[in-house]
């Protein structure tokens, strides 16, 4: 299993929905994700703040998946940057085990 931690820009988010959302479809896999908004930070792009001199803020995904959909998601976040270049769109992922 993996856990999938994705960050974007609240400017986009409803496009990670509507993509991932899409990905489940095709590949016919329930569509799991945590979401929490208003996350703060600095990446490769300018500061997400949520303050006067950076306003903008940032989502964060957290999806725990079968081993074969990193590489999917991977493409998604591809198209992403792709269509929202220097928005800010990141994806990691980790390796887990389930408890219980």
């Amino acid at each position: 299993m993996k856990r999938i931690d994705i960050i974007v820009s609240q400017a986009i988010k409803d496009d990670f929905i509507e993509y991932y959302t899409e990905l489940c479809t095709t590949e016919k896999v329930k569509c799991k994700f945590t979401m929490i908004d208003n996350v703060m930070g600095q990446g490769n792009t300018n500061p997400k703040m949520g303050d006067a001199i950076w306003p903008q803020l940032n989502t964060l995904f957290i999806i725990f998946c079968d081993d074969n959909m990193p590489e999917k998601i991977s493409k998604l976040m591809a198209r992403l940057n792709k269509e929202y270049i220097g928005e800010g769109a990141a994806a990691f992922v980790s390796d887990v085990d389930e408890l219980g």
